[in-house]
């Protein structure tokens, strides 16, 4: 499936070239690692169902949506990094903060399926995500360790925003943390909601068809 580019590959390339300089990367010398990027994201976003994601044709780029442009750039830094690369992945990633407001580290290995509308304020640190896992954050939300351990993430996540997730928990089937949850070493959570503040969070059940109405994700697809 090919990635489509809106208004045109050749416009986002020269906005990509200007963006570049001013972390003085000249477009030419990454331009291998640019090219594998855009089948992952056609990939990637082929799965979400947000209108700004997908068109008639299938997925599509658009020169402008900020949260797109985050994701391209994560994937062009982590591919850069996997190359060996790490001081181009390191303007990668500090251009990636500084255009979102967003701080998501290459080594950080995220799954496929993530995706975030309203990233801003968000730390997505070094939790472990299982590869058929997802995650969906909002605006402030933090992933991070707890005395040095971090979650674990082997089912779907969904965090609402001014959402924390840090330390020993583990994250299994559908959970949704709602806004301003605060959840620390809580050990397992599996098909619910959660709100409040460790040590005293409110677990609420959550169906598979109520998650399904919350996930920007298609199944399956």
């Amino acid at each position: 499936m090919n990635l489509l580019i809106e208004p045109s590959r050749e416009k986002f390339e020269e906005f990509l070239s200007r963006q570049f300089d001013f972390v003085a990367l000249p477009l030419a010398e990454v331009r291998q690692e640019v090219e594998a990027v855009y089948p992952l994201l056609a990939k990637q976003f082929a799965r979400i169902r947000n209108k700004y994601f997908r068109g008639g044709r299938g997925p599509v780029l658009r020169l402008g949506h900020s949260a797109q442009y985050m994701m391209f750039l994560y994937a062009l830094s982590r591919r850069l990094a996997e190359a060996g690369r790490r001081l181009e992945a390191d303007k990668i990633y500090l251009l990636l903060r500084t255009v979102s407001g967003a701080d998501i580290y290459y080594e950080v290995a995220l799954p496929l399926l993530w995706f975030s509308d309203h990233p801003l304020g968000s730390v997505i640190g070094r939790g472990k995500f299982a590869p058929d896992s997802s995650l969906v954050f909002s605006q402030n939300s933090n992933i991070g360790n707890n005395n040095g351990v971090y979650p674990e993430i082997s089912g779907n996540l969904y965090m609402y925003g001014n959402t924390t997730l840090l330390g020993r928990t583990r994250i299994l089937g559908n959970v949704v943390l709602a806004n301003g949850a605060c959840v620390i070493d809580s050990g397992d959570l599996k098909d619910c909601f959660v709100f409040g503040r460790s040590p005293d969070l409110m677990v609420k059940p959550l169906s598979q068809v109520r998650f399904d109405e919350i996930t920007p994700f298609i199944a399956g697809a």
